[in-house]
């Protein structure tokens, strides 16, 4: 028999494990090992800096990768800061182990030790992977997937202004100007660092197709624009146009703006498709065709956010009536938000304030029932009727908290970029 003394220890098997940020010189493989888990060529990692990190190394191995961007979303009009989730990765020999769970432990104990942004967003793979951290998701986005001869419109508004080809390389404020001024007042759309629009809506169109950018103007001024790919890519089994055109960004501001536009994506004779991704919940197209059905339009859900910091994150956002809501708040993960809250909303451009209460309260919800509220995907009506509000005191509470909650635009977000 072995001699026990000669049988290593408890202490020298277990496995050294580490959550902390990347260094600099660990960077490289932080990017190989969630490239690789993630499917994604390693050209699509780069700008993160290693104190944006957090994994877990095993041993001094790479086991679970985590990033976040600092970023800025507009919260029903004012742009805030949130950090955006990215690069969530685990190796397969190190998963079911709680290494996701305790990276993101320490992301949000950071974040309110710091206090410098109080959500979190991300796209998830998977909703229930991130709902299990108090993420909700608050935007609904739409694809179309229509025929160019089917953009017929209903009732054809006057084009006064002209739509012309926009050159990329010298004149790429245009689009950028656009875009902010139609995020102005609006609810979830991010802002965009250059690298982002490399990354997404003017990025390399992909083999045999050819980019295109046009914008529509009036007297000179851009009143919105359209980027977009066509080529070869529709499998067919008879005659017929083969091509397919890809919508990668699209901004309007008028009716104008949206037929002039539109008609001339539907000028393409040789395309079998348009496919437009990523159109938002009040976008007007199906209301201006003659068949709207056509569009085929499929919905599904777009990013998850999670207020971390909910007394922080709760007077970003500006509020259309002046009232008391008082709530009990659960929170499992995010102790410090757990209990009885009051939030005084106000009409000043304050938005409001948030403290501890003492007393009674008008229902008790969870944190990622509040995301929805906060960002108006859903009213607080919907959220009883799901189920997902309890405990209320009485009939009126549920339409005080629907006046309150309103946002000025649906929340929409039209990125994949981080």
């Amino acid at each position: 028999m072995p001699d026990p003394e000669s049988r290593p220890s408890a202490a020298a098997t277990s496995p050294s494990v580490e959550v902390r940020s990347a260094t600099a010189e660990e960077m490289p493989a932080v990017i190989a090992q969630a490239s690789r888990q993630l499917g994604m060529s390693t050209d699509s990692f780069g700008g993160m800096s290693p104190e944006w990190t957090t994994c877990v190394f095993v041993d001094g191995e790479v086991a679970t990768t985590y990033g976040a961007w600092p970023l800025q979303i507009r919260f029903n009009g004012p742009a805030v800061p949130i950090e955006g989730v990215t690069w969530v990765s685990t190796h397969p020999a190190h998963r079911r182990k709680g290494y996701l769970r305790a990276v993101v432990r320490k992301h949000f104990e950071q974040m309110r030790e710091r206090r410098q942004a109080a959500i979190a967003a991300l796209h998830p793979a998977w909703m229930a992977i991130y709902g299990r951290y108090g993420y909700a998701s608050i935007t609904t986005r739409t694809t179309y997937t229509v025929a160019p001869r089917d953009i017929q419109w209903r009732h054809p508004v006057e084009i006064p202004g002209r739509v012309r080809e926009v050159d990329l390389e010298t004149e790429f404020g245009l689009l950028v100007d656009v875009y902010r001024r139609y995020r102005e007042e609006r609810n979830a759309l991010i802002h965009r660092g250059r690298a982002m629009w490399d990354a997404g809506p003017t990025g390399k169109p992909p083999a045999g197709h050819r980019q295109v950018v046009l914008a529509y103007e009036e007297d000179g001024e851009p009143l919105g624009y359209v980027v977009y790919h066509h080529g070869p890519g529709v499998e067919r089994d008879r005659a017929g146009a083969s091509q397919y055109l890809q919508v990668t960004d699209y901004f309007a501001m008028t009716p104008a703006a949206h037929q002039a536009l539109w008609t001339i994506l539907g000028g393409y004779d040789n395309v079998a498709e348009i496919r437009r991704p990523n159109a938002g919940p009040d976008d007007p197209l199906p209301l201006m065709l003659v068949e709207p059905r056509m569009l085929n339009a499929r919905t599904q859900d777009g990013i998850m956010a999670r207020l971390v910091n909910v007394e922080d994150a709760l007077p970003l956002r500006p509020y259309p009536v002046a009232t008391e809501l008082a709530f009990e708040l659960v929170d499992g993960f995010c102790d410090w938000n757990d209990g009885k809250w009051r939030l005084q909303t106000s009409l000043s451009p304050g938005g409001g304030s948030v403290e501890r209460h003492e007393g009674d309260v008008d229902l008790r919800l969870g944190v990622d029932t509040l995301a929805q509220l906060a960002f108006g995907r859903i009213s607080a009506t919907e959220a009883a009727a799901a189920g997902l509000v309890d405990r209320v005191r009485d009939e009126s509470v549920l339409a005080r908290w629907d006046a309150a909650w309103r946002t000025a635009y649906p929340p929409h977000e039209s990125e994949h970029t981080w």
